[in-house]
């Protein structure tokens, strides 16, 4: 995005903020950058370097000498806090956080990491509840764990999901536990420790019980390592059921009536990483990177949300400037104006109590759809064994303005196409791993693996529909159904190339389509319980008459999605048996041998 250049007030001096090199500013200028980073050096130097924050070039914490490198990097920053500023009118946004010497692509990167493999379809809303508090706050609650950071590792799932279930267990029982991330991080093999994972595999292992932090405390952190799993410590057994999961600005509401859930966001950006009051109105419009536990909502005269982060204390790792109008000295302070009160959900991070509005954050609510920063997207929490009493208060309410709606996540389609193509003649009972390894790999042998289950006949690879949906998936159009016409599937997809062993190692979009619609297929009549819609996924995945399969994969700015064609021999047919000889969660296992 091209940056207007825009005078930043900084103390008593003004600061061009463009993307012009450090090196090309005036003397007078540079002082004062220099000067701030100086401060920023004393402050947060030694906060980025023990959670791994600082670049690699960066020696020392030397308050009085910068590199040219590091001089660059923090005026960069400037540049990015104003740009979530100008985006972000009612909310304050400062370089002084643990992140400020990361670049902002450094950053995205960290998160992109933290969020590996986590495909998403849209989960069902739920039915409208009439009889919703007018506010929840379950920060002010007993029940709420400490702020935490999860340091330099992508272990935001296993931040998020403790939480959640710490949240859980305590209002079911009355006690609040002190969970073990770090059992997560390098025991629950579903996902993927430091290079992230699924909240909704989390919290399913933890219905076995989970150590204590004293007993397993967290490590990685610091190292950045996943580590290796320790089976020695004894687990807690916990009150909760089976894990939920739904989506929806008003379903996400509802759940908050009852509980705190965990929630999907996106976060790889300025606006995260710089955060430190007032209302999130505008986010870039990528993908989700990032999980927090959304753990309030209200209604003061206005629209926003609030979050509680796993970034620690200390802040985003971000960069970032003043607003306009605004001295430096009032960011370093803390002090902030608040002109108007809104409606918000409130949202609690992993990244410190520094970070943020003492690591929460309101986010603007009512834009419908994914909800603002993707908060309503994707909504994980654990079924209550108890009987919770939330508690009802007035939370601080910071400004709020009118919101950029996300695009909703599109259904499948329902067109069928008609070309025929020969039958493949390998048998289900013969599925073996392909040897190149790439995403084409993967896409077939998870395919096929899950037909077979099913006593379906395997797919062929058509080559010259897949170069057909390849060429839609190059323009980088989004989470948007397009290209060839007839039978498409659609999900958020993890980037693995040709050749590469690690995409046999991950559970694909065929997985995810199949885990989250083949509970809504009814055996005996053969359709989906309710519109075909809820189950197109599992319908167009499973089609005995789908005989060959073509898809293509992006890597774009805008977010990272796979798309698959089917090529049908003849009119539907979805009679099949359903999952024998084996377990789902044995069937899982057998998609990454």
């Amino acid at each position: 995005m091209k940056l207007k250049p825009t005078s930043l007030l900084l103390a008593s001096s003004t600061v061009v903020a463009s993307h012009h090199a450090y090196s090309a500013l005036s003397p007078s200028d540079q002082s004062v950058i220099a000067a701030q980073l100086a401060k920023w050096m004393t402050l947060y130097g030694p906060i980025a370097r023990a959670n791994g924050f600082l670049p690699p070039q960066t020696e020392s914490l030397t308050a009085d000498s910068h590199s040219d490198d590091e001089l660059e990097r923090f005026h960069a920053t400037l540049v990015d806090v104003d740009d979530a500023q100008r985006l972000n009118p009612e909310a304050y946004f400062s370089p002084f956080n643990q992140f400020a010497l990361l670049t902002l692509d450094e950053f995205k990167r960290m998160l992109e990491d933290s969020f590996a493999g986590q495909n998403t379809t849209e989960a069902a809303p739920l039915d409208a509840t009439p009889d919703l508090a007018s506010d929840v706050d379950w920060a002010t609650s007993k029940c709420n764990p400490p702020m935490k950071n999860q340091g330099g590792c992508g272990s935001c799932w296993a931040f998020a999901s403790v939480g959640t279930v710490e949240f859980a267990h305590c209002l079911a029982t009355d006690e609040l536990l002190d969970l073990s991330e770090q059992q997560l991080v390098s025991c629950e093999k579903k996902s993927y420790g430091c290079g992230g994972g699924y909240p909704r595999y989390a919290i399913d292992w933890m219905q076995n019980g989970v150590c204590t932090e004293a007993d397993y405390p967290y490590t990685s952190g610091k190292s950045g390592n996943t580590g290796t799993c320790n089976s020695s410590c004894s687990k807690r057994q916990l009150s909760i059921g089976k894990t939920k999961q739904t989506s929806g600005e008003s379903s996400l509401m509802t759940v908050l009536n009852t509980q705190p859930a965990s929630v999907m966001v996106e976060a790889g950006n300025s606006v995260w990483r710089n955060y430190k009051s007032g209302l999130v109105t505008h986010c870039p419009g990528a993908q989700s990177d990032h999980v927090v536990i959304a753990v309030g909502y209200g209604s003061k005269n206005g629209d926003y949300f609030k979050i509680k982060n796993s970034w620690g204390s200390q802040g985003l790792r971000g960069l970032g400037v003043c607003g306009l109008g605004h001295t430096w000295q009032a960011w370093q302070d803390g002090t902030h104006i608040r002109p108007h009160r809104y409606n918000y959900f409130k949202i609690k991070n992993s990244w410190g109590s520094q970070w943020g509005e003492n690591g929460y954050m309101y986010l603007k609510r009512g834009g419908g759809g994914k909800g603002m920063c993707n908060v309503a997207e994707g909504i994980s929490y654990p079924e209550l064994t108890g009987s919770p009493k939330p508690t009802s208060s007035t939370p601080p309410v910071p400004t709020s303005a009118t919101p950029s709606p996300t695009k909703k996540t599109r259904k499948p389609k329902t067109s069928r196409p008609s070309p025929t193509t020969d039958s493949p003649t390998a048998t289900p009972s013969t599925i073996t791993p392909p040897s190149g390894r790439g995403m084409k790999d993967q896409l077939m042998y998870q395919t096929n693996k899950l037909r077979a289950a099913h006593q379906v006949d395997p797919m062929a690879w058509d080559d010259s529909l897949a170069d057909k949906v390849q060429a839609f998936a190059s323009t980088c159009p989004g989470f948007n159904h397009g290209g060839p016409d007839g039978s498409q599937n659609l999900a958020y997809n993890f980037p693995c190339g040709d050749g590469q062993t690690s995409c046999m190692k991950i559970l694909g979009a065929a997985w995810m389509w199949y885990e989250a619609e083949e509970k809504d297929w009814n055996f005996q009549t053969h359709k989906c319980n309710g519109v075909w819609a809820n189950c197109g996924h599992f319908s167009n995945l499973m089609n005995k008459n789908h005989k060959a399969m073509g898809c293509g994969w992006s890597n774009c700015a805008n977010g990272n999605y796979v798309w698959c064609n089917y090529v049908a021999s003849g009119k539907e047919d979805t009679v099949f048996p359903p999952l024998q000889g084996m377990t789902k969660d044995e069937l899982y296992k057998t998609l990454t041998e």
